[in-house]
């Protein structure tokens, strides 16, 4: 979670910021204008409702500004800490994750030379450390015109952090709850300022990761909470890929449960248990046939690599040489069903970006499954991530949507019409 707190000198800041923690179950609190000059008065344990947690600060210049990073010590491992007045970074290890997490808490300076300076260090430290980037805190800084409301829009700053996130190869989040995250009260000003900014890798690695703006309650500034658990909706829906088709057994396994399949009942009860009957057949033999193509593949790789290193030996004879122009064109064969199916889960035109980028339709399906996965939703006015209350809400929105309306007849009273009823 990011938070800029504006001061957490105060007691019910702190036991704000301690409820939030508690509530969402977090592994990582960036906070920015602690507003301290001493940061060492910050009393962690209480912020974090235990003394189970480690902790990074900057202090404040006066009572400007001032950084702390809370963290889990079973969740994330700092190995090493880079400090300045505008950014505090943890470089360490997170669980599940096999490369480098380098969190960094932002809180930006309102001057744009300042600002652009800032932005620039950024972009070295991320060439420099190499690793899985997650900027997050209070940038003071807008991306489009919309994303203020009632207050000025300044075109050169939006410019400067919009070349930085297109320079960092950065993904800003797509962010649920609030539209805007500063709420300022003097002047009923209203900025989208706080957010969350990953690299592909990190994506690549959590497509369904979700955020969203929780409400201020005590806090000019909403808390920005990022969410990497995966929900249990119940099964995935059926799906048909047009790869199957080609695929040898496929048109077998149709024919054959197509005519040996008995039923009874009605005409449309029987068409739909029958295909029923189909889609369940269809799946079995797609996860025992996958599981042989992954396989075969990696069994005809090594043949290739161990038919190389005979080649750097010897001249190969007649049969390796076929086994070898076989296995080439069953290995194209297999790879292009699967970039066949990245195809159709993007549900982009091949002539996109060429007929075999799969790193590219795998972005493509990454991004579409981010875009499609509800993981909150708000019911009666409050953000409810219980699967069964969110598909239960679902059902009965389309329910009422979708429900047939009854035309009215009114009674008429003339003798008339009474005869005719």
């Amino acid at each position: 979670m990011t938070l800029n707190v504006l001061g957490l000198g105060e007691y019910h800041k702190v036991t704000s910021v301690r409820k939030l923690v508690r509530s969402h179950k977090l592994s990582f609190n960036g906070i920015q204008e602690t507003q301290l000059a001493d940061a060492d008065n910050i009393n962690v344990a209480n912020c974090w409702g235990s003394d189970q947690c480690n902790a990074d600060k900057v202090h404040a210049t006066g009572r400007s500004g001032g950084l702390t990073n809370i963290r889990d010590p079973l969740v994330f491992t700092s190995m090493d800490v880079i400090k300045s007045r505008y950014f505090l970074i943890n470089i360490g290890n997170w669980v599940r994750i096999d490369k480098p997490v380098i969190l960094a808490n932002i809180y930006g300076p309102r001057a744009i030379p300042k600002k652009e300076k800032l932005l620039d260090d950024l972009l070295n430290l991320m060439e420099r450390r190499k690793g899985i980037w997650i900027l997050l805190g209070d940038f003071n800084a807008v991306r489009r015109y919309e994303e203020r409301f009632n207050s000025n829009f300044c075109a050169r700053s939006a410019m400067v952090f919009n070349r930085f996130i297109h320079d960092g190869g950065l993904h800003d989040l797509k962010m649920g709850g609030h539209r805007f995250t500063y709420f300022c009260h003097d002047d009923l000003k209203l900025s989208k300022l706080d957010r969350f900014l990953v690299c592909f890798d990190f994506l690549s690695i959590f497509p369904n990761v979700v955020v969203i703006a929780l409400p201020r309650e005590t806090f000019d500034h909403c808390p920005v909470l990022l969410s990497t658990t995966s929900l249990d909706f119940g099964p995935t829906p059926f799906r048909f890929f047009n790869s199957w088709m080609y695929r040898d057994g496929f048109p077998n396994i149709v024919a054959s449960v197509w005519l040996h399949f008995q039923g009874f009942g009605t005409a449309d009860c029987m068409l739909a248990a029958k295909l029923k009957h189909l889609k369940n057949k269809i799946r079995e033999w797609r996860a025992a046939n996958h599981e042989k193509e992954v396989e075969e593949l990696i069994s005809l790789k090594s043949k290739m690599v161990d038919l190389d290193l005979i080649a750097e030996t010897r001249a190969l004879t007649t049969p390796e040489k076929a086994n070898r122009r076989d296995g080439f064109k069953k290995i194209i064969e297999l790879e292009r069903f699967t970039s066949l199916d990245l195809k159709q889960k993007s549900r982009i035109r091949w002539a996109i970006d060429g007929n075999e980028n799969s790193s590219f339709f795998h972005g493509w399906v990454n991004n579409r499954i981010r875009k499609n996965n509800i993981t909150r939703i708000m019911i009666n006015g409050k953000w409810s991530t219980n699967p069964i209350e969110i598909k239960a809400e679902a059902h009965r929105f389309f329910q009422n949507k979708f429900k047939e309306k009854w035309l009215h007849i009114p009674k008429f009273s003339n003798p008339m019409f009474s005869r005719i009823s």
